[in-house]
C-alpha cells in the first residue's frame, strides 16, 4: 500500500450511525453496505473507519468479496485492528465507568486520530490519543493544518476514529481529570494497536 497525504477534511460523523455499537451496520443491506464502502474509500480523505466497520460487518455474514474489492481498487487497506481496538475501549469504558467515574465540571474531550505512514509488520496505521477543550473535529483540522499537531499528522493523519471515543465524552474539564482520560484510552488502546502516539500523564 502506498501511503498518501489527504486533504483536510470536515470529519463530520455520519448522522444516525451508533458508533459505541459493536456493529453499527447491523440494519444495512449486503449491497447497501458494498456500494457504500465504494463510495467511502474513494474520498480524499478516505472514511477509512466507516468502510471498515462496514466491511467487518459484510465479514461477520461471509458476504465481504466485492466489498474487498474496492479496497483493493483504491490501493488501501481496511483498518484491521479496529474491531479489537473497539472491544478493548468497550471493555475499558463500560457504563460504571462512565456514570461513576467522572468527577468536577465535564466540558472537556478525549479523541483518537487515525495514522497512517506505517508498514504492513505494524498493520499499515497506527493511532494518535489526546484530549481538548474543543471539538474532536476541530482539533483533528488543527493537528492535519500544523496547530499544535502530533508528530506526523500533519503530513499522515487522516481521520478521527469516532468508534474508539465518540462514547466516552465528555471528560473532566479540568487539565489534571482531563489528562486522566486520555491516558486511560491511550492504555486502553496500546496493547491492540501496533503503534499508539499521544502524551500520558502516568
Amino acid at each position: 500500500m502506498q501511503h498518501r497525504t489527504y486533504k483536510v477534511g470536515n470529519f463530520a460523523k455520519l448522522p444516525g450511525l451508533d458508533y459505541a455499537h459493536p456493529a453499527p451496520f447491523r440494519n444495512w443491506k449486503d449491497a447497501v453496505l458494498t456500494a457504500a464502502i465504494g463510495g467511502w474509500v474513494r474520498q480524499d480523505p478516505p472514511a477509512l473507519e466507516l468502510a471498515t466497520l462496514a466491511l467487518n460487518e459484510l465479514r461477520s455474514r461471509g458476504t465481504d468479496l466485492n466489498a474487498a474489492v474496492k479496497f483493493a481498487g483504491a490501493g488501501l487497506e481496511p483498518i484491521g485492528w479496529l474491531a479489537d481496538a473497539g472491544n478493548a475501549v468497550r471493555a475499558t469504558f463500560s457504563e460504571d465507568v462512565l456514570t461513576i467515574q467522572k468527577e468536577g465540571h465535564l466540558g472537556a474531550n478525549v479523541y483518537v486520530v487515525l495514522r497512517g505512514g506505517y508498514l504492513a509488520p505494524n498493520g499499515w496505521y497506527g493511532a494518535y490519543v489526546g484530549s481538548t477543550g474543543k471539538t474532536p473535529a476541530r482539533r483533528c483540522v488543527e493537528h492535519r493544518k500544523g496547530i499544535r499537531a502530533g508528530r506526523g499528522l500533519p503530513r499522515y493523519g487522516i481521520e478521527p476514529l469516532w468508534s474508539l471515543f465518540d462514547f466516552i465524552n465528555p471528560v473532566p474539564k479540568a487539565r489534571q481529570g482531563r489528562e486522566e482520560w486520555e491516558t486511560r484510552l491511550h492504555e486502553a488502546l496500546a496493547p491492540i494497536i501496533p503503534k499508539v502516539t499521544g502524551d500520558v500523564a502516568f
